[in-house]
């Protein structure tokens, strides 16, 4: 469910806060003002010293010199706020994005990583800093023109007519350069899945000497992006000399022109001088807004990506009802390969304890991905009952789920267990008793308070599915598909564990496939997936 848009605009920044905003745009209007002026008021002081007229020339000299240290001063005043302003926006909108994956739910990390890191710093250069140039730019020219028309229209005919032809050059690279820069991000987010995947598989690499394929793939990903990368500066290079050799001739021409016009007595020396300054403001303000511009609008594709992932996702598991059984029937599944998978029919009561045994590849997990939802069956029905025995669609049903591999995360084992819902700590005792995970802590210095250490790997895999165990518990979800969970705890402990979780109320779906005879018979049903090579369905 979509709640809301926000597109990255330069006027949602400046609405993100506007009394700063405010505040920049009056700093860069002083700026604009106090610069052009001191260009202006140097006429007065050349005039003054071609007519002998020290004094005069003294005056506005002095005065002009005032007005370049307010300039110095004004623009990195505005610069700093503008980027405090920036960087809270991109903030907002890093915030948006977790939020929308939050909501959605299942997302790759590098993507994440990539949304989260590199597309935000190519919107901070190329998008929200490149505005500092823009405005200031604009107010410089727009000033400069008017004092200009103070001083001779021809010189303004001469501005307007050179700048329409300086204006127009940007165009002739800027498809190319908004489709390379959209290059680089796709290559980009190709080397992070690179990394992810085979980077990730470091130990397993060595262990069969199979660096030749790990240098090809990270060769092959890295050099596709080099390669976007260096088209992206050629096109940015071409575009600069093509506008930088417009700025030249337009500043070459305006000066000619002024030079005329002073030769032929219609300006004086002073209105040459500052007629050229002038040029050199506008002209190269020009070329550094086109610059500036054509880095916006290779921004295009990655800010309508952004807007899409600024979309705020519901969280959908609060629009979900608890289930507390299901009923599978004439259920079949597919995978990639082609190869189909038929499941037995089966109900799960209310509290019941189900066991689902088999070999591998008999479709256990994928039975836990289709009662997740995150895989559509070929046929056959799979219907979730609530608290009452009253049906649940897929969308409406939560279901819980431990993976065999526990996530947990860089806080206190407390935290880890409660999720941070200090509501919860009344029953830390408890629970921590039922999954065996005392023992563990009282050789802990800081017990449950101890923090999980993700670098350093404080917690054994069985401690870790210990501490998952405990959350499930502790957060009381009433149906919960549980993946080989205690594959890491010793059998003793395990079947302590399993003793306690027999006497709850929770549902239990649980895949297992060491478990004794005598552990197994404690079950309410047992569930066995078969190949078809043993002559029955998978």
């Amino acid at each position: 469910m979509i709640l809301e848009e926000k597109p990255m605009t330069i006027k949602e920044l400046f609405k993100s806060n506007i009394p700063r905003s405010i505040l920049i745009i009056a700093l860069y209007v002083l700026y604009a003002f106090s610069g052009s002026f001191s260009q202006y008021f140097l006429k007065y002081a050349l005039n003054g010293i071609t007519a002998g007229k020290l004094n005069a020339y003294i005056y506005w000299q002095v005065i002009q010199a005032i007005l370049e240290v307010v300039t110095a001063l004004l623009l990195p005043i505005a610069t700093v706020i503008f980027t405090k302003q920036t960087q809270d926006y991109l903030h907002q909108i890093r915030q948006d994005i977790m939020h929308h994956y939050y909501g959605e739910g299942d997302a790759k990390l590098t993507d994440m990583q990539n949304e989260l890191t590199e597309n935000l710093k190519l919107l901070t250069t190329n998008y929200a800093a490149t505005w500092v140039t823009i405005l200031s730019g604009v107010l410089e020219i727009t000033i400069a023109i008017a004092l200009l028309i103070s001083m001779n229209w021809i010189l303004i005919v001469t501005t307007a007519i050179l700048a329409v032809i300086t204006l127009s050059l940007p165009k002739i690279m800027e498809k190319k350069t908004s489709v390379a820069m959209d290059k680089v991000n796709q290559e980009h987010s190709k080397l992070l899945n690179a990394i992810e995947h085979w980077l990730g598989g470091l130990q397993e690499l060595r262990r069969y000497t199979a660096y030749g394929r790990l240098a090809r793939q990270m060769q092959k990903a890295s050099g596709d992006y080099v390669k976007a990368n260096k088209q992206n500066y050629k096109y940015q290079a071409i575009s600069e000399i093509i506008n930088g050799f417009g700025n030249a001739l337009s500043q070459i021409g305006m000066s000619v022109v002024a030079g005329v016009l002073f030769l032929m007595h219609i300006i004086s020396f002073g209105d040459f001088a500052v007629a050229s300054s002038f040029a050199f403001t506008i002209f190269s303000g020009i070329w550094n807004i086109t610059n500036s511009l054509t880095k916006v609008k290779s921004t295009k594709a990655l800010r309508e990506q952004t807007a899409e992932l600024r979309k705020k996702m519901a969280n959908t598991d609060l629009n979900k009802t608890d289930v507390y059984g299901v009923t599978v029937s004439g259920l079949k599944a597919k995978y990639k390969e082609g190869e189909e998978i038929s499941y037995p029919d089966f109900t799960i009561k209310k509290g019941q304890k189900v066991l689902l045994v088999g070999d591998s590849g008999t479709g256990k997990s994928t039975l836990f991905k289709i009662l997740l939802g995150k895989l559509k069956p070929e046929a056959g029905q799979v219907a979730f009952f609530d608290k009452n025995g009253q049906a649940l669609s897929l969308d409406k049903a939560k279901v819980g789920y431990l993976p065999q591999d526990p996530i947990v995360f860089p806080a206190s084992i407390k935290d880890n267990i409660v999720m941070f819902n200090d509501k919860l700590t009344d029953r830390l005792k408890e629970v921590t008793q039922a999954v065996q995970l005392q023992p563990d802590l009282a050789k802990m210095p800081a017990g449950i308070d101890t923090k999980v250490d993700l670098k350093k790997e404080n917690l054994s895999g069985g401690q870790r599915q210990k501490v998952v165990l405990a959350r499930s518990e502790i957060h009381e979800q009433p149906f919960v598909l549980m993946d080989e969970v205690t594959s890491a705890i010793d059998q003793a402990a395990t079947e302590k564990i399993i003793d306690q979780l027999l006497q709850t109320d929770q549902t239990i779906l649980l895949i297992a496939h060491n478990f004794t005879p005598k552990l197994q018979v404690k079950f309410d049903q047992i569930i066995q997936l078969k190949s078809k090579k043993e002559g029955t369905e998978k």
